[in-house]
């Protein structure tokens, strides 16, 4: 009975975001019911049936491929999947895998940038928001202090695995933490 109950909460989301798209209905009604309609999927979530568990990890997913991506309740499902990770039976930890891949393939950051993330986009956009942290900086004075060019180089005898890294690693490190804040953006 459970497992119905989540299927039809899964076909009442879909329903509603097509009604949504097709005569712009009343859009601040339809919104709450469909935040109330993935409450609901995610409080399922915790069933004591390791079957229910997974229909709603299989709905959530099936919800992925919806027109519109709901970022707020992907935030949700995607906290929900990965403490699925973690369930005691296979089958929920399976499911949870599979709506994880299915949050990275239908992830609205493609639909911004005009299809897959590209290296060189998020290079130029990087360079950008590096620009914009200088001119801060500049105003307001350094707040972290670099390390002198000489320390770079190793002169003081530490290698570079140790004390912050070699230069590349630091790049990689700077280029998902402005990944990182880039993806907390409401859209």
């Amino acid at each position: 009975m459970r497992i119905a109950i989540v299927e039809v909460l899964g076909h009442l989301i879909a329903e509603l975001v097509d009604a949504e798209a097709d005569d712009g209905a009343d859009k601040s009604q339809t919104q709450k019911q469909i935040n109330g309609l993935y409450d609901l999927l995610l409080e399922r979530i915790m069933d004591v049936s390791s079957y229910v568990r997974t229909k709603v990890l299989s709905v959530l997913s099936k919800c992925c491929d919806l027109k519109h991506k709901f970022p707020k309740q992907r935030l949700a499902i995607t906290r929900a999947a990965t403490a699925a990770l973690e369930d005691k039976a296979a089958t929920v930890r399976k499911g949870a895998a599979a709506l994880l891949v299915k949050l990275l393939v239908t992830h609205p950051y493609g639909l911004m940038h005009g299809g897959f993330l590209e290296l060189d986009v998020w290079e130029a956009e990087y360079q950008v928001v590096k620009r914009d942290l200088a001119k801060v900086e500049d105003a307001m004075g350094k707040v972290v202090e670099r390390k002198e060019e000489d320390d770079e180089d190793g002169e003081d005898g530490e290698e570079e695995g140790e004390e912050g890294g070699s230069p590349k690693k630091r790049k990689k490190y700077l280029f998902f933490c402005v990944v990182a804040s880039l993806s907390t953006v409401d859209l």
